[in-house]
């Protein structure tokens, strides 16, 4: 134990930092490869939306249920409400002025979204409580790669903000929610509430933003993601870190 955190805890967050660190380098200097990952990405970006972290706000939404199960229909399933609302708030934003220069609101809902989505991995490290190595050698590798295609997107947006100060920002953001990890529980209310918001916006973001069109996509790689996405929540399902 160092500090606060386990040893798995801070070596895995470290790891997953280098996709925030290093991003840069690996797009300039292998643009093929970086073509591949963001391919991969969207691929392993719908797989845990889908297969993790949907099934994860149904857990969050049933134990609203166990507290309070006369509360309505409706504050039940609230958490499903805040993930439509990322979704439609993602989807219906202008992230550029005119045809190159983005906008403010843009940048900000950007830094501001994946500052929240860079604590959460932070947070969700340390909610994983395991002495078994496996479980987070596979959220290591899973979040570093999606972190990589979620980066290549915003460097293309904002290539010399995202060099000078945006990974940085991130990279903050991860080990401050990995802090927060140990002073809240898994599903608190601010937690639940960030995890929906997030997913809204893990999936338009793979599906909308990072995807082209079908005739540009590489499959295999698209494919390969989601086939990745599903053996981690094997991993995490067996290790009961679900």
């Amino acid at each position: 134990m160092l500090g606060i955190l386990t040893v798995n805890e801070i070596l895995t967050l470290a790891i997953i930092s280098t996709a925030h660190i290093g991003a840069v380098r690996v797009f300039r200097a292998y643009p093929g490869t970086t073509r591949w990952l963001l391919d991969f990405s969207s691929g392993l970006g719908l797989g845990y939306a889908f297969l993790y972290l949907l099934p994860k706000i149904g857990i969050m939404t049933a134990s609203i249920r166990s507290r309070a199960p006369d509360v309505h229909v409706l504050i039940e399933h609230q958490l499903y409400f805040f993930m439509l609302f990322g979704f439609l708030m993602y989807y219906l934003v202008e992230f550029k002025r005119h045809s190159s220069k983005p906008s403010r609101f843009g940048l900000a809902l950007n830094l501001l979204s994946f500052s929240v989505y860079s604590a959460l991995l932070g947070a969700t490290v340390v909610h994983l409580n395991q002495d078994v190595q496996g479980i987070y050698f596979t959220s290591a590798v899973v979040f570093t790669l999606h972190l990589f295609g979620v980066n290549k997107f915003l460097f293309r947006m904002y290539a010399e903000k995202f060099e000078e100060w945006m990974r940085w920002v991130f990279v903050l953001a991860l080990f401050a929610g990995g802090y927060a990890g140990t002073r809240i529980e898994v599903y608190s209310p601010s937690h639940s509430v960030a995890t929906a918001l997030v997913g809204g916006i893990i999936i338009i973001l793979s599906v909308r933003l990072k995807l082209p069109v079908r005739s540009q996509v590489n499959t295999q790689a698209f494919l390969f993601g989601v086939a990745t996405a599903i053996g981690a929540v094997i991993v995490f399902t067996k290790q009961g870190s679900f």
